[in-house]
């Protein structure tokens, strides 16, 4: 088997009539809870380099601060790792997590661990529902006070006119022998139209949207040339941008070293 070939365990196959099975739901229940195991070893990773451990002294021969590097020492049920990193702390000190999730569970472990839940809601009730459900779990988690963005997954055709919006999927259609299914909801209109949905569905609580062209690069042009101005002229997208990372793009704070922080709170109470 391929899991055989990687070193990983095989996996029994889930698919969709078995998702009401008890056993099924254990099982996406405890893959979750070691993804979550996953997502946490990975941010102790990025943050066993503290930010200035590198020294790059060629004089003495130093690249590294020896004491500003710190084993992470994690132990879980799935797998223990002592670190710590083979490479030093990324320039955003974690890169955003995201989570796609259709359910509890994954919304769950995007409250959790994550700092952007996409989310896959049919209009603007259910894009509602989903938030409310997200920042229970969030509030849960204990991360009430954090960022936690919810982002609206949407599959987009866009044209000039409606009526070509719709020949256009379904002459995607035709290609492919079958109607177009998504796990998202699937959108076809004009920029106008596209930016109506995405300003009536944003009072539900949503952050932002994912948008996947349908077609490349038409509608990838149909966003970036179309409806990005359109939102423009609307007030309700930037027209220039004030960060230089991901992170910042997104409106998250740079995190904290937790092991800088620990070692300095250390150091103060010493004193």
């Amino acid at each position: 088997a391929e899991a055989d070939l990687f070193g990983r365990r095989t996996i029994p196959g889930i698919t969709p009539a078995d998702l009401d099975r008890p056993e099924a739901v254990a099982l996406i229940a405890e893959l979750f809870d070691e993804a979550a195991d996953y997502v946490e070893v990975v941010r102790r990773l990025w943050d066993s380099w503290e930010d200035d451990a590198e020294i790059r002294d060629v004089a003495t021969g130093r690249f590294v601060d020896r004491d500003k590097l710190h084993y992470i020492d994690f132990e879980g049920r799935w797998f223990s790792v002592r670190g710590p990193s083979i490479v030093p702390r990324p320039p955003q000190g974690q890169p955003p997590v995201t989570v796609l999730g259709h359910g509890t569970v994954p919304y769950r472990l995007g409250a959790r661990q994550g700092d952007v839940v996409y989310v896959t809601p049919r209009d603007a009730d259910d894009a509602r529902r989903i938030v409310e459900e997200v920042r229970a779990e969030q509030d849960a988690a204990g991360r009430g006070g954090e960022t936690v963005h919810v982002f609206a997954d949407l599959v987009v055709h866009l044209a000039d006119s409606a009526a070509q919006a719709a020949d256009n999927r379904a002459r995607l259609d035709e290609w492919a022998g079958a109607p177009q299914a998504s796990d998202a909801h699937i959108v076809a209109g004009t920029p106008g139209e596209l930016a109506d949905l995405l300003l009536d569905w944003q009072p539900a609580g949503l952050s932002g949207y994912r948008l996947r062209p349908a077609a490349i690069p038409h509608d990838l042009e149909g966003i970036t040339r179309g409806l990005v101005g359109e939102l423009q002229s609307r007030g309700a997208f930037r027209t220039a941008y004030e960060a230089a990372t991901l992170r910042g793009h997104l409106g998250l704070a740079r995190p904290a070293n937790r092991y800088a922080a620990a070692a300095a709170t250390h150091s103060t109470a010493a004193v």
